[in-house]
């Protein structure tokens, strides 16, 4: 049986036309080079995630380091997840229907179509017992623990729902790139020593006695710019202060192509051996589509 079926396929491969036949083979030989790519960065992955020690936030070093923690949701409104509405810090849904497609000769494919797919991009915390990482979810490959998959079979056509979340409290992987910026308001310094300068207008009498040195009830330019000097060193203090009380910690992706953002609300040797897995079923990937190309070639011309 197995043999006539290969029999067939080579008769097939001797009779196609050479540009269809050009066609299936660049197809084949592309598919088995993607995944070669794709089995050498799934490797990578894994390798990287072993290697790289895990870091507390509070000692880490500014740029590409590994945390372990819990995810925690920030201050203000909450992440509803909208297909379930279940509160969550991350969340990624895909909604596809039954589509039918005519392939000619009376036969039809059925296939799920996607009709819908999001992810969310709102930020949340990795909190450790040293501190707390905002974590900015884009670009990242995220994997979770909570997935979940079901069917609506009384609408036409059908529909398939997918939802992963990542809640509150979950524990949390991350790896990517670090950094700490000061807690600082986003107008610039000219803007808050001006709006310090408006406050202390509102009340004359006390602003007269810090600076009308010479109490002529006037500030003259001199006076006016030691309030101003006098108000931008307040301003920067109160900066500096803050940037010492407060550090804003933030993981974002890095620009650098061989270091990958993974988040995962799995653990770190759940993490590998699924990485590790799909490296290698890239790699049957690989040899299955580069036998089958070299076989058909060999047919063909004879070699």
């Amino acid at each position: 049986m197995l043999n006539d079926v290969i029999a067939a396929i080579a008769s097939l491969v001797h009779t196609l036309p050479i540009p269809y036949f050009w066609f299936i083979f660049l197809t084949l030989s592309g598919f088995g080079l993607w995944s070669f790519f794709r089995m050498s960065r799934w490797f990578q992955h894994a390798r990287t995630i072993e290697n790289v020690p895990t870091a507390k936030i509070r000692s880490a070093s500014q740029g590409y380091v590994e945390l372990s923690g819990q995810a925690k949701l920030m201050e203000g409104p909450i992440i509803v997840s909208p297909l379930t509405a279940k509160t969550c810090v991350w969340y990624s849904y895909k909604i596809e229907e039954r589509a039918n497609t005519t392939l000619g000769f009376g036969r039809n494919n059925s296939h799920w179509r996607v009709v819908e797919e999001r992810r969310s991009e709102d930020l949340f915390l990795l909190e450790d017992d040293t501190g707390r990482c905002v974590i900015d979810p884009d670009d990242a490959d995220v994997l979770v623990s909570h997935s979940r998959n079901w069917h609506r079979r009384h609408v036409m056509p059908r529909r398939r729902y997918t939802e992963q979340l990542i809640r509150d409290g979950d524990p949390l992987y991350a790896i990517g790139f670090f950094k700490t910026v000061a807690t600082i308001e986003a107008q610039k310094t000219r803007q808050q020593v001006a709006q310090l300068l408006k406050q202390w207008k509102k009340d004359p009498n006390l602003l007269h006695q810090r600076f009308d040195h010479d109490r002529n009830s006037q500030l003259d330019p001199d006076e006016w710019e030691q309030a101003r000097q006098r108000a931008e060193r307040d301003v920067k203090l109160e900066q500096g202060q803050r940037e010492k009380e407060a550090p804003l910690n933030v993981m974002t992706s890095s620009e650098l192509a061989d270091q990958m953002y993974i988040l995962s609300s799995e653990p770190e040797t759940v993490l590998i051996r699924q990485y590790q897995w799909r490296a290698v079923k890239s790699l049957l990937v690989f040899f299955t589509t580069g036998t089958m190309a070299i076989w058909a070639f060999n047919i063909r011309f004879g070699f």
